[in-house]
């Protein structure tokens, strides 16, 4: 009714009058509520409808919890998942967008454990000799990165955290430290180190 009388350019105003006054219209209104009440064909039509914006937010809310039981089945992306355990949280999360951050939170790129997977890198192992070149080795163990890491531990402390810490803690707490850390990596120089590791053990031999 009330989108019919707009429709017809109706200009409708609500007020508030005293009740069974014997005012027309308003005896009319109460008649017509009454019926309303009792009639449920017409409750269905009045009361059975939701705004577009409430279906649009309960559909985004299924499909992120939907989301959230493939991702953590998947048997695939365990680091990523464990920087990201869960989806609603990673969406909030405004990430900086380089290869070398991405290499850090996925483990594709940039590393040499990753290289030598694909055959572009000899040998897996960090220039350091202490293990596989992995992220979480460059982050929590890796001897070249150590005036980094002493940064990155000063900040997470002085931000109310404790070291060491979990990967999710570093992108949902420690973010800026964290990217700070990132970028403070050259990848080029520690290629470089390996390459001079390599050519040194190659002349000595």
């Amino acid at each position: 009714m009330v989108r019919h009388l707009t429709l017809l350019d109706w200009m409708i105003h609500f007020g508030w009058v005293k009740d069974h006054a014997g005012i027309e219209g308003n005896e009319m209104a109460d008649t017509l509520a009454k019926e309303a009440a009792q009639d449920e064909d017409k409750q269905n039509i009045v009361y059975d409808r939701i705004p577009t914006t409430t279906a649009a937010t309960e559909l985004k809310k299924e499909g992120i919890i939907k989301w959230q039981r493939k991702w953590e089945r998947t048997v695939k992306r365990a680091l990523c998942r464990s920087f990201f355990p869960a989806v609603q949280q990673r969406l909030k999360l405004k990430l900086p967008i380089t290869s070398e951050f991405t290499a850090m939170v996925t483990g594709h790129g940039k590393t040499e454990s990753y290289l030598h997977r694909f055959k572009l890198m000899e040998s897996l192992t960090c220039p350091g000799n202490e293990g596989a070149q992995t992220p979480e080795h460059l982050i929590y163990g890796c001897k070249i990165l150590e005036v980094q890491r002493s940064s990155l531990k000063q900040n997470i402390r002085g931000g109310g955290g404790s070291w060491p810490t979990t990967n999710s803690e570093l992108v949902a707490k420690h973010i800026d430290a964290f990217s700070r850390f990132v970028k403070s990596i050259d990848f080029n120089k520690i290629a470089m180190d390996r390459w001079t590791q390599n050519f040194k053990q190659q002349v000595f031999q």
